[in-house]
């Protein structure tokens, strides 16, 4: 444990000696510099580098008040502490007004291991405050700075919607100045019609946050798309409140939109192609993408994964360009070495999209739509959980498909016969969330192909 660092202004170098040695003996280890002139003094308080400082009141060229005054000047975080002989008790209480923690007198030296003891816990909790009091000041301020600075809107509010604080970034974006805007709620602000705010607001008050989009309303009433993040806190004073993140989305929507007319131009020009190549199958991809799309919805799978297994699905037979035509037409059971051929539609379909970025993995879907739970499918012979869930929903709706209609080589066998396949290799060869949505569709929901 390191030595107390005391700076004592004393004329005399006894009462000093006795000082440190009651306060050895009251358990403090410590090291005095003794000064007895105010130019010493002034001196050492430059310096800095004590603990505290033990002060007579009064000295041959120099008193106690003005070494309290100077110190706290220099060193106003060092406690100080008056060591005198005789002090009356105005001059105590001026010495404790002007910032002194205590005063010990020379006849009643036993208080001083105590009042020391004292003084430097009470620095020690005011030098604690003080840095939280400085760290919070800081964090206030780099919070106001990303506030004002934020390039994204930022609302807070009161739990019921009333709007207290905005960002100019959120006067920008809704086209209102902040006092207007402090005169609205949040339904002034997001529309109301919007199917997504009630989902929003109901997982928001379950779990204390919320992310997703929503449509916003300038003060024009144009609306808009946003992508939100919203979080209940508490502040300073345990007031409940909810702060909004809020970024505009439009071009973002925008560029999705122009990308989806541009996917769904590509693949219905891929149908076309393939279908022209192959008339008996004309129209599969198109059923197949149909049943998929209406299985992932009964899985309650992800809006963006629904849309992806429709698209995959549309193409899934894409690689049967690079098939022989005559194969895909003949009228007869295919040879072994034909049937081969036909087999690698799946990695000729791969090839063509793989390179090409989608929202989905439309690539790997169309790799693996002839992949089974068991490893007996192919190209790469996969098994469980290898296979993505999209692919293993295309499958399903394939072999439903498929079997269900007329092929160059048979007949239909019909939905029932379909629906047996599925049921009898369930867990087997098909996914059972899968086949258990078909199942549903197609005996309790009248599903049909258009």
């Amino acid at each position: 444990m390191k030595k107390l660092r005391i700076l004592n202004l004393e004329d005399n170098p006894n009462d000093s000696d006795l000082i440190q040695e009651l306060l050895e003996d009251g358990g403090i280890e410590c090291e005095i510099t003794r000064v007895e002139t105010g130019e010493e003094f002034i001196s050492a308080c430059d310096k800095s580098g004590f603990d505290i400082i033990l002060s007579d009141y009064s000295l041959p060229s120099f008193d106690g008040l003005s070494a309290l005054k100077i110190a706290n000047e220099k060193c106003s975080d060092i406690p100080f502490i008056f060591v005198s002989g005789k002090m009356g008790e105005d001059i105590a209480v001026e010495s404790l007004k002007n910032g002194a923690v205590d005063y010990i007198l020379k006849s009643n030296f036993k208080r001083l291991a105590a009042s020391v003891k004292r003084a430097l816990k009470d620095a020690e909790l005011r030098t604690t405050r003080r840095q939280a009091e400085k760290a919070l000041q800081e964090s206030e301020e780099r919070y106001r700075m990303l506030f004002e600075n934020s390039m994204d809107a930022i609302i807070l509010s009161v739990p019921d919607g009333k709007i207290l604080a905005t960002n100019p970034e959120t006067c920008r974006m809704l086209r209102y100045n902040e006092n207007e805007l402090r005169d609205l709620y949040r339904n002034d602000v997001v529309d109301v019609t919007d199917p997504r705010l009630i989902p929003a607001l109901e997982e928001r008050s379950r779990t204390g946050k919320f992310k997703g989009e929503l449509s916003l309303i300038r003060k024009d009433r144009t609306m808009f798309p946003c992508e939100i993040s919203s979080v209940i806190f508490h502040d300073s004073d345990g007031a409940e409140r909810v702060s909004m993140i809020i970024r505009d989305i439009t071009e973002r929507k925008q560029k999705e939109e122009s990308q989806r007319k541009f996917i769904n131009g590509m693949v219905h020009a891929m149908v076309l192609a393939v279908e022209a190549r192959d008339p008996y199958t004309a129209g599969h991809q198109r059923r197949v993408a149909q049943l998929a799309a209406a299985i992932a919805k009964e899985m309650d799978l992800p809006a963006l994964k629904i849309e992806g297994i429709e698209r995959a699905a549309a193409i899934h037979d894409i690689g049967k360009i690079s098939v022989p035509a005559d194969l895909l037409s003949k009228p007869t059971v295919l040879s072994e070495i034909e049937y081969q051929m036909v087999q690698i539609h799946p990695e000729e379909g791969y090839k063509i999209f793989k390179e090409i970025e989608f929202p989905w993995p439309i690539a790997l879907i169309i790799l693996q739509h002839h992949e089974r739970l068991d490893g007996s499918g192919y190209p790469n012979r996969l098994r469980g959980d290898e296979i993505l869930t999209e692919t293993l929903v295309v499958s399903v709706a394939d072999v439903v498909e498929a079997i269900s209609s007329h092929r160059p080589y048979r007949p239909a066998y019909g939905i029932n016969f379909a629906m047996d396949e599925i049921s009898k290799n369930r867990g087997i060869l098909y996914d059972p969330d899968a086949v258990d949505a078909c199942l549903k569709l197609f005996n309790k929901k009248g599903f049909k192909f258009q």
